[in-house]
């Protein structure tokens, strides 16, 4: 497979060098473990920290969540079916045998359901601890959100399955990758304490995180992390108001501007993937390269509905000029050109 390395890595390597004409300056990656990405990034940028993608290290584990749900919900229904059963039986020997069933049933029901709850109990403490902040807007150190996942790995191991234990060994043997983004919280955090109080940064800290997560959930828990992220920054701007500061907005902006510099997922790379996945996936693997530059088109000329680029298309972005027109009246004079020449 030594061939099929060489090729991923040189169509990583080129991709990267074409942004990079393209005057996009590179501070870090993100990605999973593609041999085509990392080969190519380190081949552009070997002097350039690169980080694992949480989302993949970590997304054995909650597959696992959703099976041992499913097993749970499946124990609870055969307990149900045993107890109709010995409802239903009237001869003695019936009674005997059917108790005993039910009796089997609720015991393997009830492990079923402990096994689920202890595991999903530690998982529930796996996501805030990846988090780049805590609850009082301190930085979680690199350190400590390695302590954090090693312990809550341990955690799941005393459920002695096969399966976690699969999955908490490659975390083990990952868990530098998996840390390295917390190093430069460390050093912005520091940066910004030099001029501003610890009060009004944290506070920023903590509103920040809310905005950054209300593009990672949807309904109830969007609307929470839109609160606090409102709460919190009218808190620190205020604090920084009453401290005479006359450009609270400002700074506070400068803040969000440095701490958007920290990346822990592939989420740009995973959002393409995801539009161009239903494609793949009608085509059955037949896609034609006339069909792929078509989606191509459509992504890059077609302007974000929501988000911080709200009205602005990729495209825009990448050449730095205003589109005077819709995508598709701009896919119709692209196809006028072509037919005619």
């Amino acid at each position: 497979m030594n061939w099929l390395r060489f090729v991923l890595q040189k169509a990583g390597k080129i991709t990267l060098l074409e942004l990079q004409l393209n005057q996009f300056v590179a501070k870090a990656l993100a990605s999973d473990r593609g041999k085509g990405i990392t080969g190519g990034y380190k081949a552009v940028y070997p002097q350039l920290p690169w980080y694992s993608d949480h989302f993949h290290e970590f997304r054995g584990l909650f597959k696992l969540l959703n099976k041992f749900e499913r097993r749970a919900y499946a124990a609870i229904e055969y307990e149900h079916n045993r107890l109709c059963r010995f409802d239903n039986a009237r001869s003695e020997t019936n009674l005997e045998t059917r108790l005993k069933q039910y009796e089997q049933a609720a015991k393997e029901c009830s492990d079923s359901i402990d096994f689920y709850q202890q595991f999903e109990d530690s998982l529930s403490m796996l996501i805030p601890s990846l988090y780049f902040f805590n609850h009082e807007g301190q930085p979680n150190y690199k350190q400590t959100v390695k302590d954090d996942i090693l312990t809550i790995m341990g955690w799941l191991e005393e459920l002695q399955n096969h399966q976690i234990n699969e999955q908490t060994t490659l975390i083990r043997k990952h868990i530098d990758d998996i840390t390295s983004c917390y190093q430069p919280v460390e050093e912005i955090y520091q940066n910004l304490s030099t001029k501003i109080d610890s009060q009004s940064l944290n506070a920023l800290c903590i509103a920040w995180q809310h905005k950054h997560l209300t593009n990672q959930t949807k309904g109830v828990s969007k609307r929470y992390h839109v609160d606090e992220f409102h709460f919190w920054l009218s808190y620190a701007e205020h604090q920084l108001d009453s401290k005479n500061e006359e450009q609270a907005e400002v700074i506070s902006d400068s803040v969000f501007d440095s701490l958007d510099d920290l990346v822990r997922s592939s989420s740009l790379i995973e959002m393409v993937n995801s539009l161009i996945r239903p494609y793949l996936n009608s085509c059955k693997g037949q896609i034609t390269q006339d069909t792929l530059n078509l989606i191509m088109f459509f992504h890059n000329h077609r302007a974000y509905k929501t988000g911080k680029r709200k009205g602005i298309a990729p495209i825009e972005i990448l050449n730095r000029t205003k589109l005077d027109k819709h995508w598709t009246e701009s896919l119709f004079e692209a196809l006028s050109i072509r037919t005619n020449t």
